[in-house]
């Protein structure tokens, strides 16, 4: 058995997720992540990044058949500083979209079929988060109305995804941040701080906020 101490631990690489509502930017700030970047790109929205140098594309099918040979691929070598999946919730409608075409219940994704879908999405991050780099995923934005024990009503900031997908995917990152855009000065910042309203961490530099080029920095 190997024993590690608390104190020869060092700040190395880092799993996040960065959700928040379509258009708000979250392509776009992938492409400013510093060293190189990889992209799969789900939802076909990296056009945004044309002309950006330091950045690679894979356009991924409907089937998404692709990603077990990139996995196996960038486990074997990983060139890249950062690997990015866009988006976590077009990935996970994909796959039921496509358990449905190909089973028998007319298209539609059979309840086994979303069993299979929630083992494979978290199975899958497990795999990417094991990756000698930087994982960034994005997700869209929901609002989910919560009745607390005191029959208090609330809404709750989280990923589009199933409930269960959700919460295991965020115990798999170590950032998980919602980005959102302040109307005072017009940039864009990422929530780190969980709350009743807000599903959000930063277990690395516990911050409450900070602007993305600063995430991997920890300011």
């Amino acid at each position: 058995m190997q024993i590690l101490k608390a104190t020869e631990i060092t700040e190395g690489k880092m799993t996040a997720l960065i959700y928040g509502t379509p258009g708000i930017g979250k392509t776009t700030l992938l492409g400013t992540l510093p060293g190189r970047t990889l992209i799969l790109d789900v939802d076909k929205g990296t056009s945004v990044l044309r002309g950006n140098k330091n950045v690679d594309i894979v356009r991924l099918s409907e089937d998404l058949q692709e990603i077990p040979e990139i996995l196996k691929e960038l486990h074997g070598k990983c060139e890249y500083s950062n690997v990015c999946i866009d988006s976590l919730s077009e990935f996970e409608r994909g796959m039921l979209a496509y358990y449905g075409r190909t089973g028998k219940n007319d298209a539609v994704p059979s309840q086994g079929d979303y069993l299979r879908v929630d083992y494979k999405l978290v199975d899958c991050c497990r795999q990417f988060r094991a990756l000698p780099c930087n994982v960034f995923f994005t997700a869209w934005e929901m609002q989910k109305e919560i009745t607390s024990v005191t029959g208090e009503k609330y809404s709750q900031a989280r990923p589009l995804l199933r409930e269960k997908n959700s919460d295991n995917i965020c115990g798999l990152c170590d950032l998980v941040g919602q980005l959102v855009m302040n109307p005072k000065d017009g940039e864009r910042y990422v929530r780190l701080e969980s709350s009743l309203a807000l599903i959000a961490k930063d277990r690395i530099h516990k911050r409450k906020y900070c602007k993305f080029e600063e995430l991997l920095s920890g300011e």
